[in-house]
């Protein structure tokens, strides 16, 4: 987590890049805004990918051949599929610098896909790293027993406070079910993605 929260911390903290002009900007860039300014790579785990010239029409009119904007806010963007697939969205999380986009959409099995850009206040977009997985005992009571040599693998899901982690597990590199004690996130605190560990039982 530190690797990502330094390089987070360290493109926030950056001075606005351009011209006078562009430093002077008073209104920060709406969600709509900033999908305009990011390539169209989260479409890619669709079945139906956007291409660049779709995009731009997508961002100017509100629909594409295969796309529509459902939902249209500040921090907040929805687009719906016309074939009934997954929505993807993005979701704005501001600093005083800068925000990062974060977009969230489904694959075809139903797993969260997430990803991150930061947004500079000149309007210069660069991606993001997501964080690190936890370690696999974040997500267990220090009492429980487990099953032979336990490891994980997460998925991100975008949610309205920052990141929420899904782990699936395996023992002895074979997949087993365990319900975790615990629920593990990352809160957007103004500057960065802070991790929390929330107990759920």
């Amino acid at each position: 987590m530190c690797k990502t929260a330094v390089i987070l911390a360290m493109l926030l903290m950056l001075p606005v890049l351009g011209s006078d002009a562009e430093a002077r900007y008073s209104r920060p860039l709406t969600a709509r805004q900033a999908f305009a300014l990011i390539p169209t790579e989260i479409f890619e785990n669709t079945r139906e990918p956007l291409s660049e010239e779709a995009k731009e029409q997508l961002a100017d009119q509100g629909v594409s051949e295969h796309w529509s904007i459902a939902e249209d806010e500040c921090d907040t963007l929805r687009l719906a599929s016309a074939e009934g697939l997954p929505d993807v969205s993005l979701r704005m999380f501001r600093s005083e610098r800068g925000a990062v986009a974060a977009f969230r959409t489904e694959d075809d099995d139903g797993e969260c896909i997430s990803e991150l850009w930061y947004i500079s206040s000149s309007g210069h977009a660069a991606p993001l790293p997501l964080p690190p997985e936890p370690p696999v005992d974040d997500f267990f009571r220090p009492d429980r027993t487990l099953p032979g040599r336990l490891s994980s693998n997460c998925t991100y899901c975008v949610f309205d406070k920052g990141l929420e982690v899904l782990p699936s597990f395996a023992s002895d590199g074979f997949p087993c079910n365990l319900d975790p004690d615990n629920a593990v996130y990352y809160l957007w605190n103004g500057r960065t993605f802070m991790k929390k560990i929330k107990k759920i039982h």
